[in-house]
């Protein structure tokens, strides 16, 4: 059954999530409410130096000129926000008997951003490592895309799927139980978001090899009365900047993402003062800024974080003492899955960034490559008694492979690529 709550009527969402203000603190910022000066990525350091780019976009158009002194720069970031592949070691202490459960981002993330979006296309060995651990771990990921469109690129029935921004969210598409084809019911309205339906014993830990007795809400849409307004906005949007050189603009079901990376010179300029035009317009609607592009959004109070919250309630795995929740992203709005975990310390975030910036992600990789090289590290750890699923190997809508992790979906790691990268 599909759900819709608007921000107009508070309260009533799953969880009642508080506002961004409340959430983080009167004097931070969600990031769809980032400024120019902070997407500029002015930072101090420890050393008391502070540099920022000197690109002629205040969305991140230019990167830094000086490459000496942004590689230097992005040393003396990684003392608070550490290379995870270096640092690996640590990372296992943190969840050590723990219950992982993994959230990953798409563009950026699984794949490298690309000038067509359309090409943002994942690997086959992405696609290997991807499978191998959700068949470890309950594996989500949520993305600005539409839903539909990223499971077209990550062809994986296994995993959860969270689409534009988290307002379009639905289960895997295969019996996690049998690790079979059959389709789950993707119309169940078991109200699982309260986090107490966990299994048998309604407290979310252990289910002794059998299915759990909560159902998975598979399908969530907290913002479906949008769609009709969305796909005016789409139509509008087209019209107005099909003449603007490199635009492009792309319907991703509950948001429309205004693309501008291949726009020649000042011309970016003019793709978002006509997309803050048609905003003004509307007063259900907001302008929110990603690497390159800018999108338009309903006005209701879910985004990546509460979307990761809302999962990691349906699959029964709140306030569970022995869950870490991790999140993989590259983008301002990955941020805001980063602050909810660090809010809530149900986990830590892990920023995908070759330049220093603000983040409350925990860790640091380079680029999807390293992404690939973490991954296969934690299936590989993922075999070792210091998994807390193989005490408990189901939840809500998930169980963990029966069969040894990798057989049968290719392997975890090319041969040869033990290292792998590091940042």
């Amino acid at each position: 059954m599909w759900r819709s709550y608007s921000a107009a009527q508070p309260g009533t969402s799953p969880s009642a999530f508080p506002s961004s203000a409340a959430l983080y603190g009167p004097s931070s910022r969600a990031s769809f409410e980032l400024g120019d000066d902070d997407a500029r990525t002015s930072l101090t350091f420890s050393n008391g130096n502070s540099r920022g780019s000197s690109g002629q976009s205040p969305f991140g158009q230019s990167d830094p000129v000086d490459n000496e002194e942004a590689a230097q720069a992005y040393l003396a970031w990684q003392e608070n926000h550490p290379c995870l592949l270096t640092h690996f070691e640590s990372f296992k202490a943190a969840v050590e008997g723990k219950r992982l459960a993994v959230f990953l981002d798409y563009d950026g993330t699984l794949t490298p951003i690309v000038s067509n979006p359309d090409d943002a296309k994942m690997s086959d060995e992405m696609r290997d490592v991807v499978r191998a651990v959700a068949r470890s771990f309950p594996t989500a990921i949520i993305s600005g895309r539409g839903r539909e469109k990223v499971e077209a690129f990550v062809q994986l029935k296994e995993i959860f799927y969270a689409g534009s921004h988290g307002m379009d969210i639905a289960g895997p598409r295969v019996d996690n139980n049998n690790n079979n084809n059959n389709k789950n019911d993707n119309s169940s309205s078991a109200s699982s978001s309260s986090g107490n339906s966990g299994n048998a014993n309604g407290n979310g830990s252990g289910c002794n090899g059998q299915r759990p007795s909560g159902e998975f809400q598979a399908a969530f849409q907290p913002a479906a009365h949008f769609r009709p307004l969305i796909d005016e906005i789409f139509e509008e949007l087209r019209r107005r900047l099909k003449d603007i050189p490199g635009s492009s603009v792309e319907h991703n079901t509950f948001c429309v993402s205004a693309h501008f990376r291949n726009c020649p010179g000042e011309a970016w300029q003019d793709v978002i003062s006509t997309v803050e035009q048609v905003v003004s317009q509307h007063d259900d609607l907001r302008m929110t800024r990603g690497r390159k592009v800018v999108e338009i959004r309903p006005k209701v109070n879910w985004h990546k974080g509460t979307a990761l919250t809302h999962l990691v309630e349906a699959l029964g795995l709140a306030q569970q003492p022995d869950v870490v929740a991790i999140y993989v992203g590259d983008d301002h709005t990955d941020e805001d899955a980063f602050r909810t975990l660090e809010e809530t310390r149900q986990g830590f975030g892990i920023l995908v960034s070759t330049r220093a910036k603000p983040t409350r992600a925990r860790f640091t990789v380079r680029d999807p490559a390293c992404v690939k090289t973490f991954l296969s590290r934690i299936v590989d750890w993922s075999k070792s008694g210091s998994n807390g699923w193989h005490a408990n190997p189901c939840c809500n809508g998930w169980s963990m492979a029966a069969e040894p992790v990798g057989s049968g979906s290719g392997p975890a790691r090319e041969p040869g690529a033990a290292a792998g990268p590091t940042s």
